[in-house]
């Protein structure tokens, strides 16, 4: 299976003390390929680690650079109700956290790298017309979620963390940090396919190739539109939400909701970014931003 090692030790990993490990199956795999390919994704700055980790405890939204504006307020006061609005800022605000802060640090600070170099170095991984391409993607990142896929291209899961999964074929797959995830390709129809992972906070992103020979560029695709979290995000869901336009929850039942922190943790002024409520959503439905 595809696994990874990294340092624990201070900032080591964080400054590129890791690498990946394959380990050969003892049984036959039940899948088969013709071509293999690692694809390890990583976060890199030149920025001493340690200056970086200060900075963050002085300021957490120092790369938070798209905070909503007094235009967002009107913005959102006409679509949903001027005291719907205000509530929902309140609400972030008691939290003490931002609904456009989706990393902590992004490509502002960072530079993404897919097997250790940019996008512009272009990392290529060749295949012949017919060939199934095994990709062993591998979230080596310090801080970032990728979101990654192949225009054009079906991807299909068969393995993730090193254990083989049921197949389940996808156009886009969302990568946590230290993930492993395998996909099988099959390249066809045309010489050159783009490898696009982007950043959950969509402020950057790495890209590479699969190509029938060195040198061929695929166009690159755009970044989605950046997201906004919302208090469902934040384990919310179950709290009353009676003045938000157009729902009329004021007679749900929302005092069965249980706060699972330590009491410790409990208006605690160095605890940062808490969700109040905090739900399980593995059961959600994915969205895909148009």
């Amino acid at each position: 299976g595809t696994y990874w090692y990294h340092s624990h030790s201070g900032f080591q990993e964080t400054a590129g003390l890791f690498g990946p490990l394959i380990i050969d199956p003892i049984d036959p795999e039940p899948f088969s390929y013709q071509r293999d390919y690692l694809v390890m994704l990583s976060d890199w700055t030149d920025l001493n680690p340690v200056a970086l980790a200060a900075r963050l405890k002085k300021m957490s939204s120092y790369d938070n650079y798209y905070r909503q504006t007094v235009g967002d307020f009107v913005r959102d006061a006409e679509k949903n109700g001027f005291k719907a609005t205000a509530k929902d800022r309140r609400m972030w605000g008691a939290m003490r956290m931002s609904p456009t802060d989706l990393s902590d640090v992004n490509a502002h600070t960072y530079t993404y790298l897919m097997n250790g170099t940019t996008a512009l170095g272009n990392w290529t991984g060749l295949f012949k017309a017919g060939e199934k391409v095994r990709l062993r993607f591998i979230n080596a990142a310090a801080m970032t979620y990728f979101d990654v896929r192949v225009p054009g291209l079906k991807m299909t899961v068969v393995a993730v963390d090193g254990q083989y999964v049921h197949p389940v074929t996808v156009d886009e797959f969302r990568m946590a940090v230290a993930e492993t995830i395998d996909v099988l390709v099959e390249p066809s129809g045309q010489d050159v396919f783009t490898i696009f992972a982007q950043d959950s906070a969509r402020s950057g992103y790495v890209s590479g190739t699969l190509a029938v020979r060195e040198g061929l560029r695929a166009p690159v695709p755009p970044l989605d539109p950046r997201p906004l979290l919302t208090m469902v995000d934040m384990g919310m869901g179950s709290m009353d939400h009676g003045e938000m336009a157009g729902m009329d929850m004021a007679g749900a039942d929302h005092g069965k909701s249980t706060v699972w922190h330590p009491a410790s943790e409990q208006g605690n002024p160095l605890v940062d970014n808490q969700a109040m409520n905090p739900v399980s959503r593995l059961a959600d439905q994915a969205t895909v931003c148009a």
